[in-house]
């Protein structure tokens, strides 16, 4: 084919916007540039313009306009989406141009080909080609080069350019007059006459300054004060004139006078000011009297160790000492060393590791009745204990224990009845109330070092001889001006409130009945008729549970399994009651986190969960056939509960079972657990037993705290009722937070 046959058939062709396949024969077999025009897409795109409020804000291309004229072997983006397009069409027509010079009315995006005879080629582009051209070489400059001149814009120079050049204002900043004047001009010689001038006045008469003409620099000169010796200084006796009143005067104030040697000295008040500073000082330090000291050397150490201040800094360097032993679990115990959240090898596996455990002779083999932390200081812990089984005095032992030192206590009180339950004031975190079995009540203060009973109950005013299971500080109303009260629950089944003042002198509260018929709870087993008449129809008040949220309201637990539900509002009647346990109840405490939500233990093997609209427990948790003593909630994740049962500390979460414990652990000395609780942080755990120990558990592997925890505890419980419809429909129908209506 001739290439005029080739010019003739691209012109009978119909234009493409389409890639295309093209077979060309060129008699030449030297190099021909092909000019391709810019791709409809980028066409479509420099037609468009953007206005803003009436101003043309189109921006400029990258590419320079000259750069259109010149050939390029670069693909742009536009190309790229032209190729795409070209896929999908099917073959058009490809023309070229003949003239090298060729320019669009728009912007072209041109292309530079060879065609060789034979040679097949497929355009890169959406384009139309206008011809083929001859080889002409042009110096291509950079894609994104631009001119200084655009040549789109043309701008009148004038001829002559004025310039007008003006001084601005001087400003003068800092200035320094020269202290020197050469002596060839006026005002030097002006100033060596002044200069004579004052020589000649300075060396006048009565003028003793001297006037150096030389450079000086001050010399640091180190001097030393020179030392003074002062010889003693001769005595003799001298007369003084003393009138009437001077000596009345004297004689006025006879503590200014003191004897010495047989005379009688007079002092002045502040030299007798300064000899009672001296004694004071030396009264700081133990004095013993003579007959101590003859005496035997037992009886000067008991004098030393409890009427001197031995005892204490005993007790402090003991603290220090056992830091060398207690010093890593110290820190694990206040929070200081933790384990990483973000380690690779943490599972959530709920055990508990031993720190330390607080026991010493005198406690050994006694039980622990009760032990509570103080609300102020939470490294203070009290641990009541009552008599050993073989001793026939029945005396009661109060330890006072700190984690700083937990090899021996810190202070040691000997009663002379057993202690029943003690708690800490929250306003005044220095006063612990102690309850007995003989029935009495004493209230003392911890901050001095030896028993100092402030409060103590009277025979002729609190005449009770059953032990008082619960006592515990509440706040009271306004009747009370807001004063913590002491609240008491007894084995005669009554409640009574001690108010903090000099009487001390109880008010009877609430008296609880015996269950003579059948009451709305768990099922109870049948129980033997008995046709004995009964002593005493009330029963055994075991269980005093203050509301959360009501401060008058209040719960009593029976030694039947009943809770009453009662007022302060109210005296000698409750409002309502329920069975919670087949059995004596031992424990009853509300959920942190949702105030509807308690808790109970008791001796039918099971603790249970309830809310307080609904006589049916909702959850019910147990392991093996014995009482449970004592369950509580973790203060830091709603879903956690601990509880004990004989020598085994069980750990719940209802938030992935309710069959069974997550874990047991078992007493290191295998006797039965009376207590457990939390610490207020939630990370340890204490627990006591009937052989006198307290131990300090650490809790590992316990999952983070949700970030909305009642939440999650109504989830859980809802979750566990899944196989229980009915009664969820009735969780439901309590109202919030179990249902939105």
């Amino acid at each position: 084919m001739k290439a005029s046959d080739t010019d003739n058939s691209q012109r009978s062709m119909p234009q493409s916007i389409t890639s295309s396949k093209l077979r060309l024969q060129v008699a030449s077999k030297s190099r021909k540039y092909v000019k391709v025009i810019a791709s409809p897409l980028l066409q479509e795109r420099m037609a468009l313009r953007i206005y803003e409020e009436g101003i043309d804000v189109t921006p400029k291309f990258l590419t320079h306009p000259t750069f259109n004229q010149i050939d390029d072997r670069h693909m742009t983006a536009f190309e790229q989406i032209a190729i795409s397009q070209s896929e999908g069409n099917g073959p058009s027509s490809f023309l070229s141009s003949s003239h090298s010079g060729f320019k669009s009315s728009s912007s072209l995006i041109s292309r530079s080909t060879y065609v060789t005879n034979d040679t097949q080629i497929e355009s890169l582009l959406s384009t139309e080609v206008m011809g083929v051209m001859e080889d002409v070489k042009e110096k291509a400059p950079v894609q994104f080069y631009i001119s200084s001149d655009d040549p789109e814009e043309f701008h009148t120079r004038p001829e002559t350019i004025t310039i007008i050049l003006k001084e601005t204002e001087t400003i003068i900043f800092f200035e320094m007059l020269p202290l020197t004047s050469d002596l060839r001009t006026s005002e030097g010689q002006a100033v060596q006459e002044s200069n004579e001038r004052y020589k000649d006045i300075v060396a006048g008469p009565g003028i003793a300054r001297k006037v150096i003409d030389a450079e000086t620099q001050t010399i640091d000169v180190i001097t030393k004060s020179r030392g003074t010796y002062l010889g003693g200084r001769a005595r003799q006796n001298e007369g003084m004139f003393v009138n009437n009143w001077v000596i009345y005067d004297t004689y006025k104030e006879p503590e200014l006078m003191t004897e010495k040697n047989g005379f009688l000295v007079v002092r002045t008040r502040d030299s007798y000011l300064r000899m009672l500073e001296k004694q004071e000082m030396k009264n700081k330090l133990p004095q013993y009297n003579i007959d101590h000291q003859v005496k035997h050397s037992s009886d000067q150490l008991y004098h030393i160790v409890y009427n001197t201040g031995f005892l204490k800094a005993a007790r402090i360097m003991e603290g220090i000492l056992s830091n060398n032993i207690y010093l890593d679990v110290q820190k694990r115990f206040t929070g200081i060393v933790q384990r990483d959240p973000c380690s690779l090898d943490l599972e959530f596996t709920y055990d508990l590791d031993l720190l330390w455990t607080y026991t010493c002779d005198i406690s050994k083999d006694r039980p622990v009745s009760s032990f509570c932390w103080n609300y102020f200081n939470r490294n203070i812990i009290a641990v009541s204990y009552g008599s050993k089984p073989t001793d026939d005095k029945k005396d009661g032992l109060l330890l006072l224990w700190c984690a700083k030192n937990p090899k021996e206590p810190g202070q040691i009180h000997i009663f002379d009845s057993q202690i029943s339950s003690i708690d800490w004031s929250h306003d005044r975190p220095n006063l612990l109330a102690i309850g007995f079995y003989n029935g009495s009540i004493k209230v003392i203060d911890v901050s001095s070092t030896s028993l100092n009973i402030i409060r103590q109950s009277k025979r002729d005013t609190s005449v009770i001889y059953e032990p008082h299971w619960q006592v515990q500080w509440w706040k009271s109303d306004e009747h009370f001006d807001f004063q913590e009260l002491i609240y008491t629950s007894n084995q005669n089944g009554r409640v009574y409130r001690y108010p903090l003042d000099e009487d001390f002198i109880m008010t009877e509260m609430m008296k609880i009945s015996k269950i003579e018929d059948k009451i709305l709870g768990v099922d109870r087993s049948d129980q033997c008729i008995s046709y004995d008449i009964l002593m005493n129809q009330s029963t055994g008040a075991l269980v005093l549970c203050q509301h959360p949220t009501l401060s008058s309201i209040y719960f009593v637990g029976s030694d039947e399994g009943a809770i009453y539900r009662c007022s302060t509002n109210y005296l000698y009647h409750h409002i309502d009651s329920f069975l919670a346990h087949d059995g004596p109840i031992y424990r009853m405490e509300f959920s942190h986190y949702c105030s509807k939500l308690f808790l109970t233990c008791g001796a039918d093997w099971c603790t249970r969960i309830w809310i307080e609209e609904l006589t049916e427990p909702l959850i019910t948790l147990s392991t093996t056939l014995a009482c449970v003593p004592y369950a509580t909630w973790c203060p830091t994740y709603s879903t956690i509960i601990a509880s004990i049962v004989n020598n085994e500390i069980c750990i719940w979460n209802i938030k992935r079972r309710t069959y069974a414990p997550l874990s047991v652990t078992r007493s290191p000395n295998e006797a039965r657990l009376v207590k457990v609780a939390f610490t207020d942080n939630g990370k340890q755990m204490v627990t006591a037993d009937v052989q006198g120990a307290v131990y300090i558990y650490n809790l590992e592997g316990i999952p983070f705290s949700p970030y909305n925890q009642e939440e999650v505890l109504i989830e859980s419980i809802k979750k566990a009722l899944f196989t229980k419809p009915d009664l969820l429909k009735k969780l439901q129908k309590t109202g919030p937070p179990f249902s939105n209506n």
